[in-house]
């Protein structure tokens, strides 16, 4: 998973132009390819979970497709650099998305200032961030959602400043 991860990551948000779809696709990927790692023939891991990681998009559009949803803008994709990509202007931009969505959640009112930066900054599962919080799991996923469609908008906001 470290080796390939910004790989798929690009991959993902190269195919649905959404940082956030793209996350959520990427650990799929990885989960599918868990799950089905006894049939892998052992060539070729990179193609193997590129081509996982493609699927999940194209099932994913499709199903944007029916609920009549459309991807982000292509400007806004340009906007967010490939993470395979290490040319320093790249760097650069990463950093600044990386601050940029720290800001981003610790702006949120709590508790979804505290689930975002766990979830989306310090890496925490969600299982640990409802043990943390001493709240039922299912409410620290419906909080992490919440947050997400909260970030989303600041985000977006914060793509429009740049684009200016």
């Amino acid at each position: 998973m470290d080796e390939y991860s910004a790989r798929i990551f690009g991959l993902c948000l190269r195919l649905t132009r959404d940082w956030f779809t793209a996350e959520d696709l990427t650990q799929d990927t990885f989960l599918s390819a868990f799950q089905a790692l006894e049939r892998f023939d052992g060539a070729n891991e990179a193609a193997w979970l590129s081509t996982i990681a493609a699927r999940k998009c194209l099932d994913h559009l499709r199903s944007a497709a029916t609920r009549h949803t459309r991807a982000a803008p292509d400007e806004t994709l340009l906007l967010f650099p490939s993470p395979a990509s290490m040319e320093p202007e790249n760097i650069f931009f990463e950093e600044h998305w990386e601050g940029a969505l720290r800001g981003a959640c610790e702006a949120l009112k709590e508790p979804y200032r505290e689930t975002a930066l766990g979830y989306y900054c310090e890496g925490r599962s969600l299982a640990e961030i409802a043990r943390r919080g001493g709240v039922p799991h299912d409410t620290a996923r419906t909080r992490c959602y919440r947050a997400k469609q909260m970030l989303r908008e600041i985000l977006r906001e914060e793509v429009r400043v740049c684009a200016i």
